[in-house]
């Protein structure tokens, strides 16, 4: 899901919260965080978007699995203009995504952005380091060869924004959750 399809719930004059991106494994968060990484996912996917699927799944506890993760600091102060923080942690989980698969042929998935935090460029910053983070999984293959292609099945309404990194459709359009979505792939060299 793009930061870039609503900004309800938020003040338009308000400044651009700062963004801290870190990345990390299941099996290397604290309990807190694996609680807000799957609530936010629940949040945007299984409420927001009306999709009834196993929202956790295997892929999460591989230990191949890459969680990208955005935090902004709640504000101070009565406003608390960008929320309260999460339970054991000074900073508040508003964006996330995957990278998993072998070097050669990796996926990013599970992109999302808390609907209050859309329009603030949080989408782009996570698929940007997602896109590093393939780079250095793929300096693994033959340097002769070196190629990775990224997969992704992106919702169609957001054909656009991974257009925008060279993702290319591939095949038909397809059905999933209820959700129209299209693969798309990118080879990087």
């Amino acid at each position: 899901m793009s930061d870039t399809t609503n900004t309800a719930g938020r003040n338009p004059a308000a400044e651009a919260p700062e963004v801290h991106l870190t990345g990390k494994q299941v099996l290397n968060m604290q309990p807190q965080q694996v609680h807000a990484l799957y609530k936010l996912r629940v949040d945007v996917f299984v409420n927001e978007q009306r999709a009834s699927f196993a929202e956790i799944d295997d892929t999460d506890i591989d230990p191949g699995t890459h969680q990208l993760l955005a935090y902004v600091h709640p504000g101070s102060g009565p406003d608390y203009p960008w929320g309260l923080p999460d339970p054991g942690s000074p900073l508040r989980l508003v964006g996330t995504l995957r990278v998993f698969g072998p070097p050669e042929e990796q996926h990013i998935g599970r992109l999302c952005v808390h609907p209050d935090f859309r329009g603030f460029g949080i989408a782009s910053k996570l698929v940007d380091d997602a896109l590093e983070v393939i780079r250095g999984r793929a300096a693994a293959l033959d340097p002769n060869v070196q190629k990775t292609v990224v997969k992704i099945e992106a919702q169609t309404y957001l054909m656009p924004f991974y257009k925008s990194y060279g993702f290319e459709a591939t095949d038909e359009p397809f059905m999933a959750e209820g959700i129209e979505h299209q693969e798309m792939h990118l080879t990087l060299d």
